[in-house]
């Protein structure tokens, strides 16, 4: 199972879709390798200093439970003449967890993304 979280008083399983970073790894690697391939994801980084990519893993053909779609975020670096990942992460799915805080309850909810 994947990492337990105390939410509210209560001790909260976060599923786990992944076994190790390293599929992790090869996992975002070919989301990425794919959607490079697709105008629509490589003409964002024409001229822009910072690009957010939200890719649609069903516009590519690829399947994972409970994830639909996985955002990256990139950050040109001058020195080295190329863009720099600085995150990325599932952004919409069954299994997918956003934290919602209410600015006048002064408090906050885990909902379900996808």
């Amino acid at each position: 199972m994947g990492q337990k979280i105390v939410v509210n008083g209560q001790a909260k399983q976060l599923p786990r879709v992944f076994r190790n970073e390293h599929e992790l790894r090869e996992f975002l690697d070919e989301v990425l390798k794919r959607a490079l391939q697709k105008e629509e994801y490589y003409t964002e980084f024409r001229g822009q200093s910072f690009v957010k990519l939200r890719v649609n893993l069903d516009k590519l053909g690829m399947h994972v439970d409970g994830i639909d779609a996985v955002e990256f975020q990139f950050s040109y670096n001058q020195a080295k003449g190329a863009y720099q990942l600085i995150t990325a992460y599932p952004s919409k799915g069954k299994k997918v967890l956003g934290y919602v805080w209410d600015r006048e309850k002064q408090s906050g909810k885990w909902i379900r993304m996808g």
